[in-house]
Formats: C-alpha cells, sequence, structure tokens
C-alpha cells in the first residue's frame, strides 16, 4: 500500500493544534505584564528604547488582529498608536519618554483592548500579527523610498 505523503505526522498534528490554542492564562498574564510595565516606565519618564519597541511592536500586531476581528476594536488602537507616535516626539524633544494628557487615556484604553486581543488570540495568529506588521513596515518603508 502506498503511503500518502501529505499525511502529517502526530508529532506535527500536535504542533498545529498547540498554535491554534488561545493563550494560556498564565502566558497572557505574562505578554500584558510587560506591556502595563513598559507603559508605567515611559509614562515616568524612561529613556529605555526597548521599552517604547515592545509597545509599539505590540500595538501594531494587536491594530492587524483587530482588522480580523470587530471594526470597534480599532479606534482605541489608532489613539494609543497616535499617542505613542507623540511620546516619541516627546523623546526627541526632551530626552525622555512622556505621554500628553490624551496620550496616557488613549494609551490607557488601548492597553485594554490590546490586553483582550492577547488573551483571545492564538499563537499562531498573534505571530502572523507580528509577522504583517513586519511586512507592512517594509513596504512603507519602500514607498517612501527609506530604508532604516
Amino acid at each position: 500500500m502506498k503511503r500518502n505523503s501529505r499525511r502529517a505526522s502526530a508529532a506535527t498534528f500536535g504542533a498545529t493544534l498547540a498554535a491554534r490554542q488561545v493563550h494560556p492564562n498564565a502566558r497572557g498574564d505574562d505578554i500584558t505584564a510587560k506591556l502595563y510595565s513598559a507603559f508605567a516606565d515611559l509614562k515616568a519618564g524612561s529613556t529605555d528604547d526597548e521599552l517604547f519597541d515592545r509597545l509599539a511592536s505590540t500595538f501594531n500586531a494587536a491594530l492587524i488582529r483587530a482588522e480580523s476581528i470587530d471594526e470597534l476594536c480599532l479606534a482605541p488602537l489608532q489613539d494609543a498608536a497616535d499617542a505613542l507616535h507623540r511620546c516619541d516626539a516627546i523623546r526627541g524633544r526632551h530626552g525622555r519618554y512622556g505621554f500628553d494628557g490624551p496620550g496616557l487615556q488613549a494609551m490607557a484604553a488601548g492597553l485594554e483592548v490590546c490586553e483582550e486581543i492577547i488573551r483571545n488570540s492564538s499563537p499562531k495568529q498573534m505571530f502572523d500579527a507580528f509577522g504583517e506588521s513586519i511586512a507592512r513596515t517594509y513596504r512603507q518603508r519602500e514607498e517612501a523610498g527609506t530604508t532604516a
């Protein structure tokens, strides 16, 4: 009898199922705790670019996930992304990160939506959203004629 080469092994099947599972609470807690901590540090005037990048990249991925979830999720995430742009501008002017009043409110609302998306998405969905976020960034840079 000829073996079907397209047949997945048990290990492949198990890995595929595991990747499609919603984040376990502990994993979601870890991810969101790091996001809230990064926000608190930036709000307090941190100069750590890695914290800013963590928030920005996670919000970009959450925005992409939100596109396939519900349009209502987009506005708070976009407002938070705008707040992060202003936060980055504050860093450029003053040497430290910080938020304006509307930015603080936008980040609080955006973090809540981001947390729900993380907790209710599978690791594969979030991984794919991060990948799409990177691809869009590169396309935007190409269109703008920059390469950094």
